[in-house]
């Protein structure tokens, strides 16, 4: 039953839309996504760049760059010298500081999974 008022009727809406837990809704609003995303996270990068647009490649690039030190590795190694001292490498590991290109290639091509999916159902 909805609420006669329209902020409570509003949030509950909101809620449904938003769930979490509604898995069984989600795949069916993009169907094959989990699949689609696995396949996606066994392809090297090479093959990845090969399925991006221009436009996901720059999305992807533009992310990778803000969360990476502008895609500097030298940057990020005075970084972590300046936080853990000239001994970082035995605290901590580089990996888990500079990431990968590929996660940002396949967030970018499920974003536009996504929207192709959004496109088709208006």
């Amino acid at each position: 039953m909805t609420s006669p008022e329209v902020s409570n009727r509003e949030q509950a809406q909101n809620q449904k839309q938003f769930s979490v837990s509604n898995r069984a809704t989600h795949d069916q609003q993009y169907p094959y996504l989990s699949d689609i995303s696995q396949l996606l996270h066994r392809l090297s990068i090479l093959e990845l760049e090969g399925l991006c647009t221009l436009q996901e490649m720059l999305l992807a690039k533009s992310f990778w760059e803000a969360t990476n030190y502008g895609g500097s590795q030298e940057k990020c190694k005075k970084r972590l010298t300046e936080l853990y001292g000239e001994d970082w490498d035995e605290h901590v590991k580089f990996r888990d500081h500079f990431v990968s290109i590929k996660r940002y290639y396949v967030w970018s091509l499920l974003i536009s999974h996504r929207q192709q999916w959004n496109e088709r159902e208006k």
